[in-house]
């Protein structure tokens, strides 16, 4: 349910990737209102030289077009900037494709790779069309005048959901205060309010629970796709409250959401209950607080948990069998089916702990380059990411890395070495291999 840590989305591609140019996003919303023009913007989060936009190839006429309509460009986003108005914006996980009106309001979010220019000019269309309409932007110039009729905040909150967009707390606090008691006990209209994301537990979440049990009761009823989507925007409503505000509580309190939507999965949740404090102290660089918890989580909640334990709590969930203190408690038929199904999903879990495992090594680099404990507790975890997946060459260089940060050269070129070998079939990376690999013997990394 929550996803961990990356955006590395690749997209198999054989467009030109020139077009749209990489530019600043402030440049472009700056020229878009000297143009009196709507935006058209490609977000992601990868290498730019190894980003490439569209699926297909874009033809002159789909780009003279799109230049004609719009100001466009491709704005790459480091995942740290969480100060950045996109991402305080909009909840990104993949590249997308946003049009906008000239003032950054959105009008069209598209979410999958645009597969060359038929599909591009049909997007161009589509935006040209709603931007004719009734828009987020010319309804939040109303409320912004004071207009606050039920219908245009509703029609306002609709669009924070189609958009992805973080909800306006105030615009639902509005819209709330407006409902009768009776309104507030009709399932459908609690759930509207929860799929809006209100923080967890602020008064907007309190008052749309204000017939807890009947809300509970039917909400395990709903599709699993929609309770997961409407719990995720809750976490990501809250955690993005605590970044805004500079709460450290408001983390906490994302993390223990988290934790209640994983139940009776313990170790899910003690890993979502934890991660949403430590994202916040890595964020907001608070160095001596994240050491600590970074070692602590890694070591709990990866490096002493065994692929295979994981992958029968999560089977067990998914048949709902008993859990007990000391875990799930299969019966005969369910023992049989999970020894059949194990082998079949170990590459998963393998890869899923091997990633983490190496990430919070990689933050130890960064953030603990000279704390020798911290950093033999990331060459830990970042063996054993390698164990389970011996092939992949940014596991060796990370753990050549960190052996040369504690003195160890020569394990360190061995592991180098390695990552070099292990990424020829990648010209650019095997060349900043090999530097690196110069830096570690000239003793200059």
């Amino acid at each position: 349910m929550l996803v961990f840590l990356y955006w590395f989305l690749t997209h198999p591609v054989t467009a030109q990737a020139s077009f749209p140019e990489h530019s600043n996003y402030t440049d472009l919303l700056e020229r878009a209102k000297q143009e009196n023009k709507p935006l058209f913007l490609i977000i992601h989060q990868q290498d730019e030289h190894q980003f490439i936009p569209f699926k297909g190839s874009v033809s002159k006429k789909a780009k003279d077009k799109l230049d004609a309509q719009f100001v466009a460009g491709i704005v790459q986003l480091h995942r740290d900037d969480f100060n950045h108005p996109l991402h305080q914006t909009f909840y990104l996980n993949n590249p997308i494709y946003l049009f906008t009106d000239k003032d950054g309001i959105p009008l069209l979010r598209h979410n999958k790779a645009v597969d060359g220019a038929a599909e591009l000019e049909a997007l161009i269309d589509s935006a040209s069309t709603l931007a004719k309409g009734e828009t987020l932007g010319k309804l939040s110039a109303q409320y912004h005048k004071g207009m606050r009729q039920q219908s245009l905040l509703k029609k306002m909150l609709d669009h924070y959901q189609a958009f992805d967009q973080y909800t306006d707390q105030q615009v639902l606090s509005d819209y709330m205060a407006q409902l009768t008691v009776q309104e507030l006990n009709n399932f459908e209209t609690v759930i509207f309010l929860l799929s809006c994301g209100p923080v967890y537990n602020s008064k907007t979440y309190l008052l749309a629970r204000t017939n807890g049990k009947m809300v509970d009761s039917l909400y395990a009823t709903l599709p699993l796709p929609r309770r997961k989507k409407i719990n995720n925007r809750i976490i990501q409503q809250t955690f993005r409250e605590a970044l805004n505000k500079k709460d450290l509580s408001l983390a906490h309190s994302a993390g223990y959401f988290a934790y209640q939507t994983w139940t009776p999965n313990y170790l899910r949740g003690a890993i979502s209950q934890g991660f949403y404090p430590l994202e916040y102290k890595r964020l907001t660089r608070d160095t001596v607080a994240y050491v600590e918890m970074a070692r602590s989580f890694y070591n709990d909640r990866f490096y002493r948990i065994s692929p295979d334990s994981m992958s029968r709590i999560d089977f067990a969930q998914d048949r709902q069998a008993k859990f007990s203190r000391r875990g799930p408690v299969l019966d005969s038929a369910q023992h049989a089916a999970f020894k059949q199904s194990v082998e079949k999903g170990r590459p998963y879990y393998l890869e899923d702990q091997s990633r983490n495992l190496s990430y919070g090594a990689k933050q130890l680099l960064v953030f603990a380059k000279n704390n020798p404990e911290a950093l033999f507790d990331a060459i830990r975890w970042q063996k054993k990411a390698i164990d389970q997946r011996p092939g992949v060459a940014q596991y060796h260089a990370t753990l050549a890395q960190l052996l040369y940060q504690v003195g160890f050269y020569a394990q360190a070129e061995a592991e180098q070495q390695q990552a070099i070998t292990l990424s020829r079939s990648n010209k650019r990376r095997h060349q900043e291999m090999q530097t690196v690999l110069k830096q570690i013997r000239s003793r200059l990394l």
